[in-house]
Formats: structure tokens, sequence, C-alpha cells
């Protein structure tokens, strides 16, 4: 169904910006009449006024390809994103369909920061306030940030910093760990089995920016019976959609692979 309030010389401008997006070379007049099906005067037209506003530039042999412009506006809507306003609507769904508690996380300094979080009413406070920092190695959070590195940039973080046995179920030999996280890394989210405190089960996963930086985790914490049960399970699943969600929320779009 069309809107009536759309303008549609504005319609066929932004349909010619994503045949330019679309395509890894520039492109002739011809090319893109053919493509959009409208007359080459047309988008001779809307081309040239897309050009003044350098949204659209031309190359030497007359062919039209993406202005820097855009860029400059792309580098500005991120500038203006505020990550805990974008999550914010995610989290909150993602607590109530887990009935557990929901952070989001950024890595800084070697150490988990807790950016924001999402609980039950009436629940068990359980997690740690904004601001607070906890260790990477035994966190699903600080998992999901090592899986996200090179090999060397894990063992170089972990070598920087005591690996302090909070529970019996800390794991505190480097070598052990980071097989752990190569787990992670093809599973695409960690968890943490009361390591970090006894009774507590966390499951996180990996939010990307519009630049593919895994800048963010987001997961859930609580008190689940085990990593085996299928509410856990079902936690894992719900917690990776949502990062995949807020990832699409930043501008991250996952590359195809080419055969």
């Amino acid at each position: 169904m069309v809107d009536g309030n759309i303008i549609l010389s504005v319609a066929k401008a932004m349909e010619l910006l994503q045949l330019l997006s679309r395509s890894k070379k520039p492109l002739s007049l011809k090319e893109l009449s053919a493509q959009c099906g409208y007359p080459k005067s047309t988008v001779f037209g809307l081309l040239t006024t897309m050009r003044t506003y350098d949204v659209v530039t031309q190359t030497p042999d007359g062919k039209y390809s993406l202005g820097l412009r855009l860029f400059e506006y792309g580098r500005q809507v991120e500038r203006s994103w505020d990550i805990s306003l974008v999550a914010r609507p995610y989290m909150e769904h993602l607590c109530q369909q887990t009935g557990a508690s929901v952070v989001l996380s950024v890595c800084e300094g070697g150490s988990v920061v807790t950016l924001d979080q999402a609980e039950t009413r009436g629940g068990l406070h359980i997690v740690s306030d904004v601001g607070s920092r906890l260790p990477l190695y035994c966190t699903s959070q600080g998992k999901v940030f090592l899986a996200n590195m090179s090999r060397a940039g894990a063992e170089a973080l972990l070598r920087a910093q005591p690996m302090t046995q909070f529970t019996p179920h800390t794991v505190t030999d480097p070598s052990a760990l980071m097989r752990e996280i190569e787990t992670c890394r093809a599973n695409g989210y960690a968890i943490e089995n009361g390591e970090y405190k006894i009774g507590l089960r966390s499951v996180s996963a990996p939010v990307y920016t519009v630049e593919g930086k895994a800048a963010y985790a987001v997961g859930v914490i609580g008190m689940f019976r085990s990593p085996h049960s299928e509410e856990f399970h079902a936690a894992v699943e719900q917690v990776c959609v949502t990062a995949s969600m807020i990832s699409t929320a930043l501008g991250y779009r996952k590359q195809e692979e080419t055969l």
C-alpha cells in the first residue's frame, strides 16, 4: 500500500541511492535507468539534483556512485545514538521473556563495565549496579569480549590481571579458559556457570556496531537450575535473538558470504 503523503520524486531518488549502495561499482546513467525503470531524463534530473547536495558523485568517465556527504550523515547519526536508549526496549522484552535480570555491558580497561540493566518487578536484585566493574574471565559478558578479540589480545589481557578464585567453579587456568573462549567464539555466545557468584548463571551474546565491532554485550543473569535445563536453553536462544536485534538497530548488517 502506497502512503498518499509520499512524494514520488523523493521516493525515486531513494531508489537510486539504494541501487548505488548495492552496486559494487559506479553505474552509468543507462544502467541506472534500466535497473529502476525510469526514463533517462528523469534519472538524469534526480542525479543532477543529488550531485548538488553531494549525496551522489560522478566519476571522470561519467558514471555515478554514492557521495561523501552520505558518509558524513552516517557518522553524525552514529554519534547521536545512545546505546542504552536504543537497547532498552529490547532489554525489557528479554527480561519479561526470561524472568531474569538483563545487563548491557562494555569492555573497558580490562574489565566489564555495566552500562544498563533491566530487572523483573519484585525480583531479587542480583546484578551489579550501573557503572560497576566485573572481571572478564569469570562472567559471560567478559567471555563474549574475549571471544571477539584476537587470541593474542585475549591472552595479553588475562596475563595483565590476577585470576581470583571467586567460587569453586571459577576457571583460573589461562589455557583452560582460552579453550572455553574458542567454544564461545564458535557458538556466538558465552555462559557463566556459578563462576563469579554461587547459585547464579548467565548467558551473554555480542552486540555489533555498524562497523562490525563487538562493542557491547547483552545477557541475562538468574538463578537458573542448570545450564542444561530447558529454561536456560530457551534463555540462550532469546539472548542471541535480542543481541542480533540490537545490532540491527545500531545499523549492523551481517556480511553475506560470497562463493
